[in-house]
């Protein structure tokens, strides 16, 4: 199962990722644009559940 979380724009994904990093989050999948133009990152929660952040607004 995945939980995700729309943002308003890449940066947001980028800023957000960074700082549950920074938090000491674990990062499964760092941001990247993906072909499709969404700009996605993956987190684990600290039970392992899959978390994606993501945003289609450049």
């Amino acid at each position: 199962m995945e939980i995700a979380f729309s943002l308003k724009s890449y940066d947001e994904v980028d800023k957000e990722y960074k700082r549950l990093v920074d938090l000491g989050v674990e990062s499964i999948f760092p941001s990247t644009t993906m072909p499709w133009g969404q700009r996605t990152c993956y987190i684990a929660d600290p039970e392992g559940n899959l978390l994606e952040i993501g945003s289609f607004g450049a």
